[in-house]
């Protein structure tokens, strides 16, 4: 039998990582920045040393449960030690006046070694629920004491408290180029814990598509012979490379003090391993050759691992165990209780995903459906199939030959000229180049018609336009439908399928008020309707959706898994990664009676996707006007009272950068975007001439308990969003 001491005398610490003792304890403990003079173990102030020295990632905490938290720092040891010994503090006040005994004593040994890159990680137990403890690290060597910043941090509420929960949403926080104003406010807020949705650091350093800015927010890597050139700037390959993305990020001020005030609950996106990226595979070179590397996703999950405080101690997570294979060796998805009224299932899209529907490589004048694999899902519309014909045998092989011919002048190969292919595209294609034998193919001389991959816009073999963004929806629905009935739904499993069996276990059982799902990338869908609009090219008047990167590019899943939680009251999605904000209330195709409600937070500091736009203008300078224009619209077409593409759609802001606050309690839970122009992060806080708070902006909204209703603040009164007329209404 274990005696286990009184409730508030002690707490236990297990280790969730290697470099960590394995013996337990029982501890206290808690985040936030309280000064920097700090009180040594024996009552003595320590000698005057800059802990940023020593400790320059300062402190973090997270993943808080009501009677645990994990605790985080990085030692680092001038005299170029591998292994030094670190004291870890717990206290229920901030002068440490009132400790929590550590089995006994008044601290904890802990090591930080080299072969962790000095990262200390542990997770301490037995602690009371809803309670602020405040830790500090120290070491010594040298004569004096080397003493980190005070941390603060609050365990969750007890799972029957009913107690008002208050936390923070934010995501996609690139260091280069631009500053973590939106980290300083918000660092100023009242809150419980902060969420991060991913795309906590950026894989490249300087990527001219997106990464602008000064020379002071760069990232270099220490070593970037082991890092992935291209042509201009580099990518993290290497533990290394991607160890340097986390020591410059975890670096900034802002960001510390963020982790020394509140416990974060955090999963990934893609740039922490790369852009774009499914499981273990990257897709910088669409499609020219594979880009699966084991090694590099290793290196990043490690990094990850080693830097990010997470718990892997309560299932279904896993902490990354080497000895098992990808996908298998790691497992971030986890929810968390907080008291009767949150609870928040965060989610892990990357990791277990299948590769984009729409194959970067796809050849575009292929067809990837006949009127008979159309007719299985009940899709076929002649009207607005293509006549095809099969390329190899139609002529005596004549229509091959002459494109084959064009292979190297339209960068693809001659092998892939073959199959059924479109006879609009093989039409099309010979003109472009100027060829008038042989002569064009008529459509009465087509052997089928169905779809085919430029029909989607796939203009070029060897690219992401009509493949993971900007694709027609009428063909690509058509192509998700075929592909899912194919594969019995796994084309669009974003989460595999033991992910996505616990996920609705766990929503559909939760008791709690509100079911928070923490997604890392946008749920509703973002059409637009250029129908009969004269400036944009005829193959572009139809509905298209902006991206078939995220939940857009699963559409089949997303209404399957809305669905199954139609009966689950209270379901509200926090999502990201599209540097945007939008509310409003996605629900299955044909089924506006079950939404559930939806928050996209935008960017830290990442480029906003309306400056992306602009940044994409600038950099192709041939664009035609009218498609500059419309791509300049395209808030404004997201949100067309003509159109009504996405009924669904009740706030968009494409514009700024910030973060989200969101409330609840037994009767409501509220949201607030807090957002900022991005002009105001290039520049350091010291250039600003008003406070900080003066450059922010406020957008109130609300669930209120018993509705599935989304309802905003608009001066003193309440509106409710109306999917129907399509407009917020009192």
């Amino acid at each position: 039998m274990v005696h286990r001491p009184p409730r508030g005398s002690g707490a236990r610490h297990s280790s969730i990582d290697p470099v960590v003792p394995r013996r337990r304890f029982l501890a206290a403990i808690a985040t936030a920045a309280t000064g920097h003079t700090l009180v040594a173990c024996n009552g003595d102030p320590p000698e005057p040393v800059d802990s940023a020295l020593y400790f320059p990632q300062s402190v973090a905490s997270g993943d808080p449960r009501p009677e645990s938290v994990v605790l985080w720092t990085r030692y680092v040891d001038v005299d170029g030690s591998d292994e030094t010994e670190l004291e870890l503090e717990l206290a229920r006040d901030a002068e440490f006046s009132d400790r929590v005994e550590l089995d006994g004593a008044s601290s904890l040994a802990l090591f930080a070694r080299a072969e962790s890159d000095f990262c200390v990680k542990v997770r301490v137990t037995d602690l009371d629920p809803g309670t602020t403890y405040y830790y500090r690290f120290s070491a010594s060597a040298g004569g004096e004491r080397r003493v980190s910043r005070t941390g603060r941090t609050r365990t969750a509420p007890a799972p029957d408290a009913d107690t008002p929960v208050r936390f923070a949403v934010v995501s996609c926080q690139d260091y280069g180029g631009r500053y973590y104003h939106v980290l300083a406010h918000l660092a100023e807020q009242d809150l419980d814990f902060v969420v991060h949705l991913g795309d906590y650091v950026y894989e490249t350093t300087g990527d001219p598509s997106f990464q602008e800015g000064s020379a002071e927010r760069q990232v270099v890597f220490g070593d970037e012979r082991s890092a992935i050139d291209r042509d201009g700037y580099f990518a993290a390959r290497s533990v290394d490379n991607y160890r340097d993305l986390y020591r410059a990020c975890r670096g900034d001020l802002d960001l510390q003090l963020v982790h020394e005030r509140f416990p974060m609950i955090a999963v990934w996106d893609d740039h922490e391993f790369s852009n774009d990226s499914h499981g273990a595979e990257s897709t910088y070179l669409d499609g020219r050759e594979s880009e699966l590397d084991l090694e590099r996703r290793r290196n990043a999950d490690q990094a990850w691992f080693k830097y990010m405080p997470v718990d892997f101690d309560s299932a279904p997570s896993r902490a990354l165990d080497p000895a098992l294979e990808f996908p298998d060796d790691f497992a971030i998805y986890r929810s968390f209780v907080f008291g009767q009224h949150v609870e928040l299932v965060m989610t892990d899209l990357r990791r277990y995903r299948p590769d984009h529907l729409v194959p970067e490589d796809a050849f575009p004048g292929a067809v990837f459906a006949d009127a008979t694999a159309l007719g299985e899902v009940e899709l076929y519309e002649p009207e607005h199939a293509v006549p095809y014909v099969d390329v190899g045998t139609f002529a005596g092989g004549v229509y091959r030959d002459a494109l084959r011919e064009l292979a190297a002048d339209l960068d693809f190969e001659p092998g892939r000229v073959d199959g059924l292919l479109s006879i609009p595209w093989i039409n099309s294609t010979l003109e472009s180049a100027g060829r008038t034998e042989p002569a064009p193919i008529s459509e009465e001389d087509a052997e089928g018609r169905g779809y085919a991959y430029h029909q989607l816009l796939k203009t070029a073999p060897y690219g992401a336009l009509g493949a993971r963004y900007l694709v027609c929806e009428r063909p690509f629905h058509a192509l998700a439908a075929l592909r899912f009935h194919e594969s019995g739904g796994a084309s669009e499993r974003l989460m595999g399928e033991s992910q996505r069996a616990w996920f609705l276990d766990t929503m559909r059982a939760s008791t709690r008020s509100y079911k928070v799902w923490g997604n890392g990338f946008t749920l509703m869908s973002r059409a637009i309707d250029l129908s009969g609009v004269s400036i944009a090219p005829p193959e572009m008047q139809q509905r298209l959706l902006i991206t078939a990167e995220d939940w857009d590019g699963a559409p089949n899943e997303r209404d399957e898994l809305i669905r199954a939680l139609a009966d689950v009251e209270h379901v509200v999605a926090v999502t990201g990664d599209i540097h945007a904000f939008f509310a409003g209330t996605p629900h299955p195709r044909g089924m506006p009676e079950a939404p559930c409600v939806e928050f996209v937070c935008g960017s830290v500091s990442s480029t906003t996707w309306a400056r992306g736009i602009e940044s994409a203008l600038e950099q192709e300078p041939n664009i035609p006007p009218g498609t500059a224009l419309l791509a300049r619209a395209v808030g404004n077409l997201l949100v067309d009272a003509e159109r009504r593409p996405n009924p669904h759609l009740a706030h968009a802001d494409l514009e700024n950068n910030g973060y989200a606050v969101l409330e609840a309690d037994g009767e409501r839970l509220s949201a607030t975007f807090y957002t900022i122009d991005p002009l105001l992060l290039v520049e350091p806080r010291s250039a600003l001439e008003e406070p900080l708070e003066s450059y922010f902006d406020v957008f109130e909204f609300r669930v209120p308990r018993g509705s599935r209703a989304l309802e905003r603040r608009s001066g003193d009164v309440w509106e409710r969003w109306d999917p129907e007329a399509f407009n917020w209404v009192s």
